[in-house]
């Protein structure tokens, strides 16, 4: 799966509180292939007792790594960004991919750095647009084109300054859900059936494919059916 695919994992993961691991993900051709490996995880939170500790010690363990103390205390509810600092933050998140068997979300750039990024983007618009205006309107797309590029660049230039936790990973609980997910589901557990999963997964594959809701049906295939790219 493309970009597309990539939106697709993440409304799930987000939608039924699971984490699906690379591995897994490569082996989802059809809609059915997705209902089941969601139903899987919903069937298994109804099974296993408190999967919820042996996860928060993982992570704790891992956070215990990260800044290297090993009586290090942390609790679910701590916002990550005040028990660790910006290195130890980093660490962490190098050895989450290991935990998840799939790449955990990425860190954010602080909230200066982005509107700086903002605003810079905003003139490298305007420059590109004010001298095609000076020198001739034809040579628009390349202006706009070399904006691009220097967007581009201080883009890649910032990636090593990203520290901040992304959305619904700000606690160490919330990066424990993350876990557990990987064998279990912690949302929408009542529903039952695949056809109970199908009516609840339909709006989000329409919604990142645009195709009619009477397309996706358990035997539609993501790439040569619904267009996934």
């Amino acid at each position: 799966m493309g970009l597309d695919g990539v939106e697709i994992v993440m409304d799930v993961e987000d939608h039924f509180g699971i984490t699906i691991q690379t591995a897994e993900a490569e082996r989802v051709r059809t809609v059915g292939d997705l209902v089941s490996l969601i139903r899987g995880r919903i069937a298994a939170a109804c099974t296993t007792p408190c999967p919820t500790l042996p996860a928060f010690i993982r992570v704790r363990a891992a956070v215990r790594e990260a800044v290297d103390d090993n009586s290090f205390r942390i609790r679910p509810r701590q916002r990550i960004v005040d028990r660790l600092n910006t290195t130890q933050r980093r660490q962490l998140w190098s050895r989450l991919s290991t935990l998840l068997g799939s790449p955990a979300r990425e860190l954010r750039r602080p909230v200066f750095l982005r509107r700086i990024l903002g605003t810079s983007v905003a003139v490298l618009i305007g420059v590109a647009v004010l001298a095609a205006a000076a020198i001739d309107v034809r040579v628009l797309p390349l202006t706009l084109a070399l904006a691009a590029v220097c967007a581009l660049v201080l883009q890649l230039m910032t990636v090593p300054l990203r520290s901040l936790p992304p959305a619904e990973w700000e606690t160490f609980g919330d990066i424990t859900a993350k876990l557990v997910g990987v064998a279990t589901a912690t949302k929408q557990l009542h529903l039952e059936t695949q056809d109970d999963i199908l009516t609840d997964l339909r709006p989000l594959i329409v919604e990142v494919l645009g195709v009619d809701a009477s397309e996706v049906v358990p035997e539609a295939r993501f790439v040569e059916d619904l267009g996934v790219g």
